[in-house]
């Protein structure tokens, strides 16, 4: 309110009005119509937003963008200290590395899983409040990517030739970026987009398996080294896989722990075969993909139905003797 100035005569003045007062009274009544200075615009309707996995606000996507480059990046120097002449060692993995490489090698997978976590968790503090997300009873993320540099790792140590300077970094940087932009679909498809989302994550975990499993073979190592060593990988990745099912924690750690021993049960007398490598490992990863898929049939419908029976049992027989022959 403007100041009245008071004569002796009782006479109030005011002062003339400024250039541009009117125009803010304008202004004023438009902002009064209109709803407020403190109103949201008014945005134009768009349409429903396309089909398939939507990419909400991620934060976790950026940031695990960029932990996946610099995993993948001392997997490359790693590759290129692997390279080098032979020693004597019967030991593929131990010809032309160190104490050196592995404490580097240990390190970096640990640093990967440890991102791995910490994206995840950026990722859903982004998106809880706006979509009402429950965290999970222990969280998973670290799995795909610590056992993908793992893996990676094993392969660039067991070759360490040219081949593998590029290979080796490739494989770090699709399990980890592949492992949590597969897990950001799911969280942010819809119903529609479920299937989808869910398709990429086990295609992820599934090749992940086949090269970690076929790492840990190649090498020849004690059987219960490889059996062991088998067992916890498909148990971990299993542990992954059942992250977003309605089960409790303690069914899911039981569940893997099954699987993983009877993965651990098919390597052993594996280790008597006298076959190449990579046959070796395509063995284990078809035991790892009868009891990952009879686990998650189980759990969908409540009991394994006939069809889910014949699809694992005839796909695996003929996968089995399929190698068998090739071997």
């Amino acid at each position: 309110m403007r100041p009245r100035f008071s004569f002796s005569r009782g006479e109030d003045l005011e002062p003339p009005a400024e250039t541009g007062d009117s125009d803010l009274d304008e202004a004023g009544e438009r902002t009064l119509e209109t709803g407020g200075p403190d109103s949201a615009p008014i945005r134009p309707d768009l349409g429903p937003p396309a089909p398939g996995p939507q990419s909400g606000n991620q934060p976790g996507s950026g940031l695990g963008l960029i932990i996946s480059v610099a995993v993948a990046a001392v997997v490359f120097v790693l590759a290129i200290y692997a390279t080098g002449s032979p020693t004597a060692n019967p030991l593929p993995l131990a010809q032309t590395t160190n104490a050196l490489f592995w404490i580097v090698a240990l390190a970096i997978t640990a640093a990967a899983g440890f991102g791995a976590v910490y994206a995840d968790r950026t990722a859903f503090r982004g998106t809880q409040f706006e979509d009402q997300q429950v965290a999970a009873e222990f969280n998973t993320a670290w799995i795909v990517p610590a056992v993908a540099t793992a893996a990676a790792i094993l392969l660039v140590a067991t070759y360490h030739n040219t081949m593998m300077i590029v290979a080796g970094p490739l494989i770090a940087f699709v399990g980890n970026a592949g492992s949590l932009l597969s897990r950001d679909l799911l969280d942010d498809a819809d119903d529609t987009a479920l299937k989808t989302a869910t398709t990429i994550h086990t295609l992820v975990v599934h090749s992940i398996a086949f090269l970690a499993l076929s790492a840990i073979y190649l090498n020849k190592l004690p059987t219960p080294i490889v059996a062991l060593l088998a067992g916890v990988v498909t148990a971990l990745l299993i542990l992954e896989s059942l992250e977003r099912r309605p089960v409790l924690a303690s069914r899911k750690l039981l569940l893997a722990l099954l699987a993983g021993s009877a993965v651990a049960a098919v390597a052993t007398p594996l280790m008597w075969w006298l076959t190449h490598g990579w046959t070796g490992g395509a063995v284990l990863f078809v035991a790892f993909y009868i009891a990952v898929g009879v686990i998650q049939a189980v759990i969908t419908n409540g009991t394994l139905r006939l069809r889910d029976a014949l699809e694992y049992g005839m796909v695996s027989l003929i996968a089995f003797i399929i190698l068998a022959v090739t071997a």
